[in-house]
């Protein structure tokens, strides 16, 4: 994925995640509740059943439901209006980080495209998804936060379960950020 980051992305990333978070009084050890940063910005959020009373269809939603199906959540462009949609059935970190991602491309105002496109193949920038998840998990775990819970306890599951992430993504950040050798290096 850091292939696919323009130069000084990361840093740019650390610098709206503060901000982001300031913005919701959060601490550097507090957690990041999407759904709160989600309706600070005015971006409705509604899980998949919910879509039902919009007239969804119900194989559709059932679908989407279905753990092979792989959907996690999507932001819905019409206009200039948005709404993200999530799959509440995943974990609660699996939710947290696709929501954190879509809220990513938002905040970055990454251009929408059609999901699908000419001859049904998915649309995809690479550049674009690379930045959100990078952002998204910044938002989650700033280096700040990922370096100050490792000092004073070192324990990856403790750390992701205060964050609200799988421990996967924390020891990412850990390991990404340079802070497992800060640690190292300081202990």
């Amino acid at each position: 994925m850091a292939e696919e980051l323009r130069p000084g992305f990361k840093a740019e990333a650390e610098n709206i995640a503060q901000l982001v978070r300031a913005e919701l009084n959060l601490g550097t050890l507090d957690a990041l509740d999407c759904f709160a940063l989600a309706e600070a910005w005015g971006i409705p959020v509604a899980s998949i059943g919910e879509l039902r009373e919009d007239g969804a269809d119900d194989r559709s939603i059932l679908r989407l439901r279905d753990e092979d199906a792989g959907f996690s959540a999507t932001t819905v462009v019409l206009g200039t209006k948005r709404l993200i949609v999530y799959n509440p059935r995943q974990p609660r970190g699996r939710s947290a980080s696709s929501l954190s991602h879509e809220l990513s491309h938002l905040i970055l105002e990454h251009e929408a495209a059609p999901a699908i496109g000419i001859g049904g193949c998915r649309n995809w920038d690479g550049q674009q998804e690379a930045e959100a998840d990078w952002l998204g998990a910044t938002m989650l775990v700033p280096r700040e936060s990922a370096l100050e819970w490792m000092l004073r306890t070192g324990d990856l599951e403790d750390g992701a379960r205060n964050f609200g992430v799988s421990v996967e993504l924390f020891r990412w950040r850990v390991n990404h950020t340079g802070v497992a050798r800060e640690v190292t290096r300081t202990r």
